[in-house]
């Protein structure tokens, strides 16, 4: 709509100069803008639909200038054509005569406008689109690893539960077999949430209560979890299975070296627009547990910077007695 009513202005434009500064008879005039803008809008059209198309790469540029200067010298001649033969008078005929130079010109150029234009518009579309593919193909990628680290720690869990359940077969069988129980709920649970990239805080708490009954069987009194929640952040939004690394991984710290009870504080609040979790465990630095991959302390890191940006987000604080893991979720991703 927006080209028609340029064109039609134009051709207005063009009427009026040439019956007020060629003295032109106006009927004459608005049948030379009529058919000359009409063949304009033609080629215009065929050179834009052409290089949708195709588009010359920049080693080609020169046709940017040859198809403008072949389309005028073809369509240039057919409108002078139709109008002598609308007009059909000597006077009209000897000023297309005169004029003819400056008619190339301007028909050229037009031609030549259209052209980069179009050129430089369909540029900037195959730009956009590179760059939408790129950030589709880095999202995907994203996804695909975010995927392959909570399938990870699925196996990675799964072989410490086994092996204290194979502890328990022959000790305490009765307790080996609740833990089967509570290790089948909770891989359920696993699976059903595998598709979910953020989850309310309450529900990953439930299930990590089905977590924290599996190490109870393990360890029986000797553990013992105190949460401080904060009632208004149980609605926030993370990642699901981010706890649980760092659960475990207190509980091999602070277990590991002692017969004595242990108890583990979770704490929960909300700091500078950022959910604070805190896992707080006892810690003697003379005791050095059992060695282990490491990798659920880093697929921690790592899910966190692929889901928000930021390396900033994961901190440990150890001294004599005590070792601190704090997770800070932001308000939105």
């Amino acid at each position: 709509m927006y080209v028609s009513l340029g064109l039609i202005v134009l051709a207005g434009v063009q009427v009026w100069a040439l019956t007020h500064f060629l003295h032109l008879r106006f009927a004459w005039a608005l049948t030379d803008a009529s058919v000359h803008w009409l063949v304009l809008a033609t080629l215009a059209y065929f050179i834009a639909n052409t290089l949708s198309y195709y588009h010359p790469s920049y080693g080609k540029g020169i046709l940017s200038i040859l198809a403008p200067a072949m389309l005028t010298l073809i369509g240039l001649p057919v409108a002078d054509h139709l109008c002598s033969w609308t007009i059909n008078n000597p006077e009209y005929s000897a000023f297309i005569q005169n004029w003819a130079v400056y008619r190339y010109t301007v028909f050229f150029l037009i031609l030549v406008g259209v052209t980069l234009m179009s050129l430089l518009w369909y540029r900037l579309g195959e730009k956009e689109d590179a760059q939408r593919r790129k950030e589709e193909t880095e999202r995907i990628a994203r996804e695909a690893e975010l995927f392959k680290l909570r399938q990870q720690l699925q196996p990675h869990f799964l072989f410490n539960s086994l092996n204290s359940i194979n502890a328990l077969i022959g000790s305490r069988p009765q307790e080996a077999r609740n833990m089967v129980q509570q290790l089948s709920d909770f891989l359920r649970g696993t699976i059903r949430r595998e598709d979910q990239r953020l989850v309310p805080l309450q529900d990953e708490l439930l299930y990590l209560k089905l977590y924290l009954d599996i190490e109870q069987v393990r360890f029986g009194h000797r553990l013992q979890i105190r949460m401080h929640l904060d009632d208004t952040a149980t609605s926030w939004q993370i990642p699901p299975l981010i706890l649980q690394p760092l659960l475990e991984n207190a509980i091999k710290f602070g277990v590991y070296g002692t017969t004595e009870n242990i108890e583990i504080v979770l704490t929960s609040r909300i700091q500078d627009n950022h959910l604070e979790l805190v896992i707080a465990n006892p810690y003697d630095q003379d005791m050095e547990p059992p060695a282990g991959t490491g990798f659920g302390l880093k697929s921690i890191e790592r899910r966190l910077f692929l889901l928000y940006g930021r390396k900033d987000l994961l901190e440990f604080h150890k001294d004599e007695k005590r070792f601190t893991a704090k997770v800070k979720i932001p308000k939105t991703l």
